[in-house]
């Protein structure tokens, strides 16, 4: 990353401690913000604020209670993946749901990826009218856990100017959170080779081959499956090669009779300060 960003997502990072440590200049009364829900664990509202690249941007606010967590679209080894609808939104073209990077997070015995304490994913709207308001409706659901689980719902609506909510505040949460979005993989950071394997067991498995630069975190490796498959989580492989990193995931939780030779795979790459995503297609 350019020494020009990582100055710029600092400097965000610094002016944002002031607008979490206190309640948002963002009320239900404005157009920027819903009411909040909340449920035991944490509460959620949609926010709007700015423009990027002629979308409309927006998000889904979520704040967790200390010891409390929230889930990635793909949960890890046990939880509950966000599902968002935007089906109702008026004079929206098209809604893009950005996905921020997530963490691994311990849970007694098992692994799960997903948030603690705030995040917020991102929608970018395309109006169908640029001159016309955009009515965004989204029907929420998320899993909060910490010893027991609870899943909280809601029916959120808000109405956007045509050029956009201008509220300071809102505007940086959201852009917090679309600096974590993984971007398109380059030269220096991405998949680099997949081979198949037997586990010590006799299992089947992968082995993904990466190249991931030095950050500021873990470098990691999350997998989207095609849908019905449950895959467990990679493991990190100490033996890496030529200044390659590598992964080993088992080929386990396949439905019956399930193929691996042309299933679309979705891999996320990430060295803890920024991330990057792409599909692969298995050739055998």
């Amino acid at each position: 990353m350019k020494l020009f960003e990582k100055f710029k997502r600092a400097s965000v990072a610094c002016m944002l401690l002031s607008v979490i440590s206190a309640p948002l200049a963002v009320t239900s009364a404005q157009a920027a913000s819903t009411a909040w829900h909340e449920t035991e664990g944490g509460k959620m509202r949609l926010v709007s604020a700015g423009m990027q690249d002629g979308r409309l941007k927006a998000g889904l606010e979520i704040r967790l209670d200390k010891g409390w967590k929230t889930y990635w679209k793909v949960p890890g080894d046990s939880g509950l993946p966000p599902s968002f609808d935007t089906s109702a939104s008026q004079n929206a073209a098209d809604i893009e749901t950005l996905w921020p990077v997530p963490h691994r997070i311990k849970a007694g015995s098992i692994e799960l990826l997903g948030y603690k304490d705030a995040i917020i994913f991102p929608f970018l709207i395309k109006p169908a009218d640029k001159t016309a308001p955009v009515v965004m409706d989204l029907s929420a659901q998320i899993g909060l856990c910490a010893e027991l689980c609870v899943p909280l719902d809601a029916e959120l609506s808000l109405q956007i100017p045509a050029t956009g909510d201008h509220d300071l505040g809102a505007e940086l949460l959201i852009d917090r959170d679309l600096a974590l979005v993984p971007t398109s993989p380059r030269e220096d950071f991405t998949i680099t080779g997949i081979d198949h394997a037997r586990t010590d067991d006799g299992g089947d498995s992968l082995v993904i081959s990466a190249r991931i630069p030095d950050g500021y975190g873990k470098k990691d490796l999350f997998v989207e499956a095609p849908e019905g498959w449950f895959l467990p989580l990679t493991t990190h492989m100490e033996n890496n090669v030529e200044g390659q990193e590598r992964f080993s995931l088992r080929l386990q939780g396949l439905p019956k009779d399930a193929k691996t030779e042309g299933a679309k795979l979705t891999f996320t790459l990430t060295n803890g300060d920024e991330a990057v995503v792409e599909t692969r297609i298995l050739e055998k």
